[in-house]
């Protein structure tokens, strides 16, 4: 399921968010994510509720993403998941601020890592909250959560959160669509340039590394 509100002219002209979803008891097989939000997301995403739902060999689980060129009016505000199942799901939690399709996704304005000036083209995520969700089989990464240097995302919890990674032999990948980031194979949370995140009885096992890797400015 995709949730999106338009690129830029779109959010610039209607300044209208996609906004008050109620997702529940829906069962999610082999897509690129359970519930995917953007990245065509200038006009803002907010209010949306995932309950009570199975995801089985989605890519991702819930996947967030946008990058510079959305819009100041591209925000994601209050996405909040509870009770959810993974099953098979490469990477339960995505959070991308520099995804790269699209014919201008390659440029060093998407791509770089350098902290920029923010402007009207500059999106946000913020208030995110996770709870009772238990994913097996996980393959590749926990969670993966890269915000903007300029601009980070602001206000995730995690509650309750079982993950745990399968017991077979994996072929490293991409827990991401960015630029200039390493494959995974069964890595615990990565964490860059986000601020105020919250871990409450999160369970990792079956891991390689460190369970959480924080990286960036802002923790």
């Amino acid at each position: 399921m995709a949730i999106k509100s338009g690129k830029l002219y779109l959010g610039e002209k209607l300044k209208t968010p996609s906004e008050n979803f109620q997702i529940r008891n829906c069962l999610m097989k082999y897509g690129h994510g359970g519930v995917v939000i953007g990245s065509e997301m200038s006009g803002g995403v907010k209010n949306v509720n995932i309950e009570k739902c199975i995801f089985y060999k989605t890519d991702k689980g819930i996947r967030v993403k946008t990058r510079r060129g959305r819009g100041e009016q591209g925000v994601i505000d209050g996405i909040i998941v509870k009770d959810v199942y993974m099953d098979e799901v490469k990477v339960p939690f995505v959070f991308n601020s520099f995804y790269f399709c699209d014919p201008d996704g390659k440029t060093e304005y998407v791509y770089t890592k350098e902290k920029l000036p923010v402007d009207k083209r500059t999106p946000h995520i913020k208030n995110l909250e996770f709870e009772n969700i238990v994913c097996i089989e996980t393959e590749v990464c926990a969670g993966f959560l890269y915000g903007l240097p300029e601009k980070p995302i602001e206000n995730i919890k995690f509650k309750n959160i079982n993950i745990s990674f399968t017991n077979k032999d994996v072929e490293a990948d991409y827990p991401a669509m960015m630029s200039h980031i390493e494959k995974e194979s069964k890595c615990g949370f990565f964490i860059a340039n986000a601020e105020n995140v919250k871990f409450e009885n999160v369970v990792i096992s079956g891991n390689v590394g460190e369970q959480i890797r924080i990286q960036g400015e802002k923790e």
